[in-house]
């Protein structure tokens, strides 16, 4: 394993699986990729809290740029990067159908292994986004490493 490419989102959950799966490439010498996916903008509607010191948006008056969202999108990884103290992560925010543009860009990248977590939204969020998770490990044809969260975004 070379490559690890680890797809987070704004969930508290974010915060186990990105230490997971850094954890993992240390162990491995391999190279590391965190990714946001942009998908619908109503799940950027929500209020979340604060993830590895990312402080988070405030919803309210929410984006009307794609380009406001990317740069939370990349001030959030950057955040990620920073909680793990490790300088030599990759960050990419990418935009779409998020289990496609999760599976478009492992493949680009080279991943040898992608890392996210297992179904944690809540009702209103499976609504808006599906099971993202389910979505990739059912098309991927890369080997994936799932982090099981409870429904508080914990074990």
């Amino acid at each position: 394993m070379k490559k690890i490419l680890i797809a987070l989102d704004y969930n508290p959950s974010a915060q186990k699986i990105a230490e997971a799966g850094h954890a993992l490439s240390k162990a491995l010498g391999a190279e590391v990729c965190l990714i946001h996916v942009i998908g619908d903008t109503a799940y950027y509607a929500m209020e979340y809290s604060p993830i590895m010191g990312y402080g988070g948006f405030n919803p309210v008056g929410a984006f009307n740029q794609s380009d406001d969202l990317k740069d939370e999108a990349a001030k959030f990884l950057a955040a990620a990067v920073d909680h793990l103290k490790d300088e030599n992560i990759q960050t990419a925010v990418l935009e779409g159908q998020p289990s496609d543009a999760i599976l478009d860009y492992a493949s680009s990248w080279g991943a040898n292994l992608v890392v996210m977590g297992s179904q944690n939204h809540s009702g209103l969020e499976k609504l808006i986004m599906g099971d993202v998770t389910a979505s990739v490990l059912k098309r991927s044809k890369i080997p994936m490493l799932i982090i099981p969260i409870g429904r508080d975004g914990q074990e």
